[in-house]
C-alpha cells in the first residue's frame, strides 16, 4: 500500500460538545421521497384509486363466491357466475382504461 490509512480517534465528551446546526423551523427540507402517511398511501377520494380497488374487490368477491359455491357443490350457479365474469370484467377493465386516458388529457 502506498497510504497507510490511520483511524481517527475522537473522544466522546469532545464528540458531543459540538454544536450541531439544525435546520430552522418552518424552512421544508426537500427529501426524495413525500412524506408517507396513511393519506398519502390510500387516497381514497382518487377517482383512479377507488376505480382501481373496487374493479381488484368486485374481482376478488367474484373469485370467493365462486369458490363457496363449489364447495356447496352448485356447480351451475358457479358456471353463470364464472360466464357473467367473462363478459362483464373485460368489459369494465377495458372502460376503466379508456376514462383514465381520458381523465389524465390523454388520447
Amino acid at each position: 500500500m502506498i497510504f497507510k490509512r490511520q483511524t481517527e480517534i475522537i473522544p466522546f465528551g469532545e464528540f458531543m460538545a459540538k454544536k450541531r446546526t439544525k435546520a430552522k423551523p418552518g424552512i421544508v427540507v426537500p427529501a426524495l421521497f413525500p412524506v408517507i402517511t396513511p393519506h398519502h398511501l390510500f387516497p381514497v377520494q382518487d377517482p383512479d384509486f377507488a376505480l382501481l380497488m373496487t374493479g381488484v374487490g368486485a374481482i376478488t368477491l367474484s373469485a370467493f363466491i365462486e369458490r363457496g359455491l363449489v364447495m356447496m357443490r352448485m356447480t351451475d350457479v358457479a358456471e353463470k357466475v364464472t360466464d357473467c365474469g367473462r363478459f362483464i370484467f373485460p368489459v369494465v377493465v377495458y372502460g376503466a382504461v379508456l376514462w383514465l386516458f381520458f381523465g389524465l388529457g390523454g388520447l
